[in-house]
């Protein structure tokens, strides 16, 4: 299966231009069919926004701009999209990645919140309680958000259900880009799985992006560069995985 991974810059609190950027650097690439396309974290407003109550949505309707735009590029592109924002609950917000499939009229009831709140969000945000999997073509994927990826029982958590990759989308700061690239390689590393990981870019240098995709052994397959807007691809095989850990075995 192919993966896409859209790097790219988010105006905070401009949605609407955001939300076109995203559609139009997807179209661009003209991705293969049946392929799974990943936004970074809030990619829609930016990270959290000084005006979070008014730009969150709610997710489960789908009524809002940004579900729009996903699912209806989902349809155009006969894609699996992965992407989210701050979701509005009754009590607060959770920070929430949902699935959109090319086949269903709306958003596929798959989504994630962040078990992992981040410091800034940990006053109004709501944690998640588990780990999300979802199977695109032949390899079953888990979920993650940014600051999640500093939990490796998380991953272990997903392995153990039957993970092959995972994702992580981010808003990861470029004065710990060596933590972003080591814990990468890591979590690829103890579970012998693909981590495909998507990650922002800023013109003032707060984000670099770096975004990339990382093979059960660790090599890293793909890679955006560093403080560019653009989308990178490769290739995942559920098979090369299940071949890998029958080689080199794990508990």
């Amino acid at each position: 299966m192919q993966v896409y991974l859209v790097q790219m810059q988010s105006i905070p609190g401009n949605k609407e231009k955001n939300l076109e950027k995203a559609r139009q650097r997807v179209i661009g690439a003209s991705p293969a069919p049946e392929s799974l396309i990943l936004f970074p974290e809030m990619f829609a407003t930016g990270y959290i926004p000084e005006q979070a109550e008014e730009l969150a949505e709610d997710f489960e309707k789908g009524n809002g701009p940004t579900a729009q735009m996903l699912r209806q590029l989902a349809h155009e592109t006969g894609c699996f999209v992965l992407g989210g924002g701050m979701h509005r609950t009754g009590n607060g917000f959770t920070n929430r990645t949902c699935l959109y499939s090319p086949t269903k009229a709306t958003s596929e009831q798959t989504y994630y919140d962040k078990v992992h709140p981040f410091f800034p969000e940990q006053k109004e945000f709501i944690a998640g309680k588990e780990t999300t999997l979802f199977k695109t073509k032949d390899i079953v994927v888990a979920t993650s958000i940014c600051f999640d990826l500093r939990f490796p029982e998380l991953f272990r958590e997903a392995r153990a259900k039957g993970a092959q990759a995972f994702t992580v989308q981010a808003s990861w700061p470029a004065v710990r880009n060596e933590h972003w690239e080591t814990l990468l390689r890591a979590r690829a590393i103890e579970n012998q799985a693909y981590v495909i990981a998507v990650n922002n870019v800023s013109t003032d240098g707060t984000y670099i992006g770096n975004s990339q995709v990382i093979a059960p052994d660790g090599e890293c397959i793909a890679k955006a560069d560093a403080g560019k807007e653009q989308v990178i691809t490769a290739e995942i095989s559920a098979n090369i995985v299940e071949k890998y850990r029958e080689k080199f075995p794990l508990p």
